[in-house]
């Protein structure tokens, strides 16, 4: 008769979580409900296999999960399931140890972070020291507060019928390719471990995180039986016709990296998503539905919020009747629920808000639109929070919109961990702008090279068809100060006037007649700012035109399409053109408030200034004045600006946390706060009510929301003009002034961009 296994004794069987009744009570183990931890790690190797496979590391993946936990086979941490009074053990260290003797440190690295963060090499809290005090029998209770060895948790593991795979020894040579893949295990392993967890407290939850299907094929046909439906036989629209074609015709190509550039009106927004739906029905035609080299999904990369706003109303437009609200995810810095309330969770509309809020964490969703900061931060995060949409990255078509305002700072860590998506996971990724980037002479890791195909075969015609305005430059030596540019805008019946910060625009709109005066700036909320601009396209339109003066912050150059007659524009970086209909004039004026934001805005506005005082003579109208400033602007000439971007460093080291720290694209993300304008109002009330919002309210919430910088919103929660109605629900509202023409006004902004 054979002996039984730990896993058939009950006294000796092992476990990975204990259970709850309906109320959130422990259970006790003689009820049978707790998990047993080969169960856990079968569920999470089995399913970080399976998010790994779209980049080729299941087999690493796998033993990552299998090993993940081996520290709780300790005897204490088995007691502490008992008692919660036990505390400080650490039960990932074992496992991380274990991979990295079998010389699988990339392994070793998200074992070792899936629940604090991938760890340094060095340092006193990095793996090497890990490995060092767990191999030392004195110091392994101070770091596990275990004191079992590797080998009698191993005999406990195989105990539970667990064989761990055998995978060959492995040198890393391309370190920062290397902490990529690191990156992307430690995705895989953690939404794993997470998902299992869940599904164990609450299997139910499993029904109710669906996730929906691409269906691109059909997807595609809805995007152009609408661009059919705005046919016309105009000049116009025979050149976005000739941009739709080229991007059907490129789609086929092999994945890799693309480049489209076409100015503003050329319709490049929809032709581009045409262009990724089509690549992705070509390439998955042969495929079988679970062949993970399938194309998975659309991300679409936008350096501003107040476009991802109208890109993702676009998009849900076209496809939400047909494939429901959670088609389209709209992750940025906005309305997001952090936890929703109530133990059970069976209300189909917190249901919702758990699937919401579950996409924003993974990605999950088919077409998914962020920012620059959410893409580029999740790729070099250690935390596994920001980590953990990462393995939904890979084989999916990545749009960048606006490359021009990448920082050149960080230009080589950025490119070459997007080079390394096209290489090694699978992705396409287009990079759109009206003159590309000089990014050929950024210096790139790993060997890479920048050599993308370019879909819009006739580029300079497109823009030269598309020319809207003659740029006039005024003389430095003649700055204007508000007054006397309000003398100016108040001359003609219809304007425009773009300023530098949210401050200068405050400032000169108050100086504007009362009457027929219009502001844009991020302190208004999305829906104020849709309705000013539907206010504005009714008094632009020639048929009945009526006065309109409109001052704003570069937020009407980031993809608002409203044209003016008259164009006043600071002098700012040199990378936009005004909104103007046909040919006119862009004024551009020095003001004599020189106030920049910070940042990559003031560093391209000097440079714009230094390019200008070396080459007086260049027209500012022409495509190759651009394409001349931004190969200025992107030449980091040489190996030596490689060595000054922190995050490559960094990333060479396996210094996570350290390069996490360092790649920034803007000095601070923002926070939400849902304002009472309109709807808002409504949405407040109920949140102080209900102490709760649903899905679908969390998700107008984002319509009646501003965002605040952290010193903006420390300062305005000390006033008491921001408040958190529920505790631990993390949906902030203002209680500040909100003007009617203006906005949030008591936030300071000098320095705000948008």
């Amino acid at each position: 008769m054979q002996p039984k296994s730990r896993s058939e004794c009950q006294a000796t069987r092992y476990y990975a979580h204990t259970a709850e009744d309906a109320e959130g009570n422990r259970l006790p183990e003689s009820s049978g409900k707790w998990q047993p931890l080969a169960d856990h790690l079968r569920n999470v190797a089995d399913l970080a296999a399976q998010f790994a496979a779209p980049f080729g590391a299941s087999d690493e993946a796998r033993l990552a999960g299998l090993l993940h936990d081996l520290g709780k086979y300790s005897e204490r941490f088995q007691a502490r399931l008992s008692d919660p009074r036990i505390h400080g053990i650490n039960h990932w260290a074992a496992g991380a140890v274990h991979a990295f003797l079998i010389k699988r440190q990339l392994i070793a690295f998200p074992i070792d972070g899936h629940h604090t963060g991938l760890p340094p090499t060095r340092g006193a809290d990095g793996l090497e020291q890990t490995l060092r005090k767990f191999l030392d029998p004195k110091e392994r209770p101070n770091l596990t507060g275990c004191p079992e060895d590797l080998p009698v948790l191993l005999s406990r593991l195989a105990a539970d019928d667990i064989v761990l795979p055998t995978l060959p020894p492995r040198q890393e040579t391309d370190h920062f390719a290397a902490a990529l893949r690191a990156r992307f295990l430690l995705s895989a392993l953690t939404d794993a471990d997470f998902l299992d967890t869940e599904n164990h407290f609450d299997i139910s939850r499993a029904a109710r995180r669906r996730v929906c299907p691409l269906q691109e094929s059909l997807a595609l046909e809805k995007v152009l039986s609408h661009l059919a439906t705005k046919a016309s036989d105009t000049d116009l629209c025979r050149l976005r016709r000739e941009l739709l074609d080229a991007c059907l015709a490129k789609a086929e190509l092999p994945p890799g990296l693309f480049t489209l550039t076409a100015p503003t009106g050329s319709g490049k927004t929809l032709a581009s998503l045409a262009f990724a739906l089509r690549h992705i029905v070509h390439h998955n035609r042969a495929l079988a539905p679970d062949d993970p080299r399938r194309l998975r999904r659309l991300i679409v990369v936008i350096p501003y919020t107040s476009i991802i706003e109208q890109t993702a109303r676009v998009f849900r437009e076209l496809f939400a009747a047909d494939f429901g609200e959670d088609y389209v995810l709209e992750h940025h810095a906005n309305v997001a629920p952090s936890h929703e309330p109530g133990a059970q969770d069976h209300d189909s509309e917190e249901a919702r808000i758990r699937r919401a809020r579950l996409a924003a964490e993974n990605w999950s969703a088919p077409i998914v639109v962020t920012t620059n900061v959410r893409f580029f931060e999740s790729l070099f995060a250690h935390k596994t929070s920001a980590c953990r949409r990462l393995h939904s990255i890979a084989r999916s078509v990545v749009l960048f919109d606006e490359v021009q305002t990448l920082p050149p700072a960080l230009a080589p860590s950025l490119l070459s961990a997007t080079r390394l998506l096209t290489r090694d996971y699978g992705c396409s990724t287009v990079f759109m702008t009206a003159t590309q980037p000089a990014f050929a002479t950024v210096p790139l890791a790993s060997g890479l090279t920048w050599e993308p195909v370019e879909i819009n075969p006739r580029p300079d015609v497109f823009a030269t068809a598309l020319r809207r305005t003659e740029i006039v430059l005024e003389p430095r030596t003649s700055p204007l100060d508000w007054p006397a540019l309000a003398v100016r805008l108040a001359s003609h019946d219809q304007a425009l006037c773009v300023v530098n910060t949210i401050a200068h625009a405050r400032d000169l709109f108050r100086l504007l007649p009362a009457e027929d005066r219009f502001h844009l700036s991020a302190r208004l909320c999305p829906a104020h700012r849709f309705a000013v601009l539907a206010e504005i396209r009714q008094r632009l339109d020639r048929a009945r035109p009526r006065p309109c003066r409109l001052v704003s912050t570069q937020l009407i150059e980031a993809g608002v399409d409203v044209d003016f007659p008259v164009v006043f524009r600071a002098f700012g970086p040199l990378n936009r053109e005004g909104r103007q209909n046909g040919p006119g004039r862009v004024t551009v004026f020095h003001s004599a408030d020189p106030a920049m934001p910070p940042g990559v805005y003031r560093l391209a506005a000097a440079k714009t200034e230094d390019f200008l005082a070396r080459h007086p003579a260049v027209s500012l109208d022409q495509p190759a004045t651009y394409a001349r400033y931004f190969e200025e602007f992107y030449r980091l000439a040489g190996p030596e600006v490689a060595d000054r971007d922190a995050v490559l460093a960094h990333s060479q080291t396996y210094d996570f946390p350290a390069a996490s720290e360092k790649c920034r694209l803007i000095d601070s993300d923002t926070r939400a706060v849902i304002v009472d304008w309109g709807e808002g109002a409504a949405l407040i009330a109920k949140l102080q009510r209900e102490r709760h919002l649903t899905a679908d309210e969390c998700r107008r919430a984002q319509c009646f929301s501003v965002n605040l910088y952290p010193h903006e919103f420390s300062k305005a929660q000390a006033g008491g003009a921001v408040v958190q109605p529920v505790p631990d629900f993390d949906l902030w509202v203002w209680k500040g002034h909100y003007d009617p023409e203006l906005g949030a006004v008591s936030a300071t902004a000098d320095d705000c961009i948008l």
